[in-house]
């Protein structure tokens, strides 16, 4: 394109080819009416769209805190965030979020706390651990099934588990404790997550035996559908810092948060290729278009192939001191 030329947007997005200019992107920070300007001078160069890190905007950020997202494939997002306006109850931490792509207005609409019981209360009478504290959320494809980690349960030494919801003649059940082997009393278990075969549960774990503080194992359940112990993910994955909450892609990456040296800031996101069941090639940093000096985590994947997603304390785009944030997948640095 000249400089100056209207630019049809779902070239960048072919996922949303369908009703291009009314569902043209799942982020209304990036749209601007729906007049977009291309600063090359050449058709095979990349825009500033596909360069930008962008911030999902309102009404999906906001002041508070906004955290773990993950996808469904027809587009339905979950994720947490701590604020104040929607919570189950005062003064709750973080809570479980559902949202929808509006095809006719081209933006999120206001999402929806999933309300109690998939979020709990504060039950800080019943222990002092019980803050209500219910994030790090994974919809499975289908969008029947999320996983979860809450406090609910929490007691001395054991300040938080794994749980699941399903939902049944559309409504989301009573969530149930992930059992042991996946939920323990030392590991405080956090960050599930499906890998593509949409059979293999990932978690990260503090549980003994680990490189280090916490470690991402992966479990599938048995013939009679009882979890297997669940497999320390090795070398190529932990360390003897803090690893936690895969997501896999479907040429098999999988991209994850570490707290290594070496990296850009205190949380990094990095990738490694799935060789094999529980066998991976080494890790490597997404560079710095997604990491920064602030803390960098919890990588999600929109629906189709070229964006790249996850939660920021980074300052030079931000409505609150967490937001959710996009680019594309190109922007990542190869390995």
């Amino acid at each position: 394109c000249a400089p100056g030329t209207l630019v049809d947007v779902s070239n960048y997005f072919p996922q949303l080819k369908r009703n291009s200019m009314k569902k043209i992107l799942p982020y209304p920070g990036l749209i601007i009416g729906f007049v977009f300007f291309h600063f090359h001078t050449q058709a095979q160069e990349r825009s500033w769209i596909d360069l930008a890190v962008h911030n999902f905007g309102a009404p999906i950020n906001t002041m508070w805190a906004e955290g773990e997202l993950s996808f469904a494939d027809d587009g339905t997002m979950v994720y947490c965030s701590s604020r104040q306006d929607m919570a189950v109850a005062e003064g709750d931490p973080k809570d479980l979020y559902i949202a929808s792509f509006n095809e006719e207005t081209g933006s999120w609409n206001t999402p929806v706390n999933m309300g109690i019981p998939v979020n709990a209360a504060p039950a800080t009478d019943f222990h002092p651990l019980r803050a209500g504290d219910d994030r790090e959320p994974w919809i499975t494809a289908d969008g029947n099934t999320i996983y979860f980690r809450s406090d609910r349960l929490a007691s001395d030494g054991n300040p938080i588990d794994l749980f699941v919801t399903n939902k049944v003649n559309g409504e989301w059940t009573k969530p149930e404790l992930l059992p042991h082997p996946i939920s323990t009393d030392e590991g405080n278990e956090h960050c599930p997550a499906v890998l593509q075969d949409g059979v293999t549960l990932c978690f990260a774990s503090m549980r003994p035996g680990g490189y280090g503080g916490s470690d991402i194992y992966c479990s599938q359940k048995d013939g009679d559908g009882n979890w297997m112990e669940p497999i320390n993910q090795g070398p190529n994955i932990n360390t003897a810092a803090e690893e936690f909450h895969f997501t896999q892609d479907k040429d098999g990456m999988v991209y994850f948060t570490s707290t290594r040296a070496g990296g850009y800031g205190g949380r990094d996101i990095y990738g490694a290729m799935q060789l094999g069941a529980n066998e991976w090639g080494p890790s490597f940093n997404l560079g710095p278009q997604i990491n920064t000096s602030a803390e960098d985590m919890c990588p999600a994947l929109p629906p189709g192939a070229d964006s790249f997603s996850w939660f920021s304390s980074r300052s030079d785009n931000s409505l609150g001191s967490f937001d959710i944030f996009w680019t594309k997948k190109t922007n990542i640095r190869s390995p």
